[in-house]
């Protein structure tokens, strides 16, 4: 796979980033769902998120932690909009969005 660098901007790499911080982080996701919800358990996640942008766990667990992350912040009824944008400014941007596309 190539380096993500290659892949994505850096203000995608950033707002990907941003958005696992939320999800490992923020109160958005109870313990008790957070796998249910992400594919992985949140200390997974948290290893993505510590060695961001490089990848240091199976492609599953990755690709989870990542797109997991920006589609549920986005799509799960957390109720927490204004939270959210401390973790991540851009999210309020259209952009944010087409970064799970």
């Amino acid at each position: 796979m190539k380096p993500l660098s290659e892949l994505l901007s850096p203000g995608a790499m950033n707002i990907i980033r941003d958005a696992m911080r939320a999800a490992v982080e923020g109160p958005f996701f109870p313990e008790w769902e957070f796998h249910t919800i992400m594919g992985v358990e949140r200390k997974q996640m948290r290893a993505v998120l510590e060695a961001w942008p490089l990848q240091t766990v199976d492609d599953d667990t990755f690709i989870c932690a990542t797109i997991n992350a920006l589609n549920n912040l986005i799509g799960y009824p957390h109720g927490m909009d204004k939270e959210l944008l401390a973790y991540v400014p851009k999210a309020r941007k259209p952009s944010w969005r087409r970064c799970i596309v």
